[in-house]
């Protein structure tokens, strides 16, 4: 018997990026090697789960056809090994429904579904915009809670909401961040038993104590070696370990070690930011898409050399010539 939606919610919920060239047309076959790579490296069912046009693929700024075009590849390619996920951040509970169908019909395992945004919206908005694409498509459904971006900044998802949203049955986790450690560990102690709560916040191995299984990946695109092991400490119960390897390897380039100050930057997207991260550690999937803040050249030496620092590059693996 093969394993619930909720059991395939588990270890590196990997984000990967989007492949394109200079004139931002997707590169599938570098698309289709990355995957297979991952797969092969150990990335599978009871391992993780390959999210693709996430965050870090920059999903709110690809067309129609580019989105069913990944959808469909991820899932050629995992070929039933690995869960797959999607991302649908949409501002219209339509076009959002459409988006899920898509992915529904390619055989996507997930939709990382974003809360509406721009509006302003209230709670009753944002539980009718979940409730809508849960009662027209057959999928797995993972909240997107991020207090410092969506729908507002300082916005976190409330008790109140988590009590409706327990009603919806496709509804299965939530990509979990919280203002406080009060409100990460708190809300997982109530709703841990209804969802899978995966994590999105630097707190350490404080999730992982209360049951947390599930965490949101990007070193992974090139070291998943590094994200088995964060798994296999969890597995076991080793969180003094942990805690001691995710301060070594996380880092924040306003707080990065050193005490030099950083260059001054604007707020950068996640796609941006993640593309940085992935080519200074060898990993040059092209140019993020128009319309995103650009970090200076400063800026970005600067987190290259905090990659550098952290000793995150003893445990890629990735070479880019696996391209071809």
């Amino acid at each position: 018997m093969g394993r619930t939606r909720r059991e395939k919610l588990f270890g590196s919920i990997l984000s990967m990026p989007t492949f394109n060239d200079d004139d931002y047309n997707l590169l599938l076959d570098s698309q289709r090697k990355h995957v297979r790579w991952l797969i092969d490296q150990g990335i599978v069912e009871g391992k993780g789960v390959l999210l693709i046009a996430g965050g870090v693929g920059e999903a709110y700024m690809l067309e129609d056809g580019e989105f069913a075009d990944l959808a469909k590849l991820v899932v050629d390619e995992a070929k039933g090994q690995t869960p797959t996920m999607v991302m649908i951040a949409e501002l219209s509970a339509r076009k959002a429904a459409r988006r899920a169908q898509v992915a529904a019909d390619a055989g996507v395992d997930f939709v990382l579904l974003c809360p509406p945004h721009y509006s302003l919206p209230t709670e009753d908005d944002i539980f009718l915009h979940h409730k809508y694409v849960n009662d027209r498509v057959d999928i797995g459904l993972v909240l997107y809670n991020s207090f410092w971006v969506m729908p507002q900044p300082g916005y976190s998802f409330s008790r109140a909401l988590f009590e409706r949203f327990a009603d919806l049955e496709n509804i299965v986790g939530l990509k979990w961040s919280a203002p406080s450690i009060d409100q990460y560990v708190g809300m997982q102690q109530l709703y841990g038993d209804r969802f899978v709560f995966v994590e999105n916040a630097p707190f350490f191995s404080q999730g992982s104590k209360y049951g947390m299984r599930a965490f949101v990946d990007v070193y992974g695109n090139v070291a998943p070696r590094l994200s088995l092991h964060r798994i296999d400490l969890i597995e076991q119960g080793k969180f003094d370990e942990y805690d001691a390897l995710y301060k070594q390897l996380w880092f924040e380039p306003v707080y990065g070690p050193g005490g030099d100050t950083p260059p001054a930057n604007p707020m950068v997207a996640d796609g941006p930011h993640a593309l940085i991260l992935l080519k200074a550690m060898g990993l040059d999937a092209g140019p993020w898409f128009p319309g995103q803040a650009s970090p200076s050249d400063a800026y970005i030496e600067h987190y290259k050399n905090l990659v550098v620092t952290s000793g995150a590059m003893d445990w890629v693996d990735w070479n880019q010539s696996i391209l071809g």
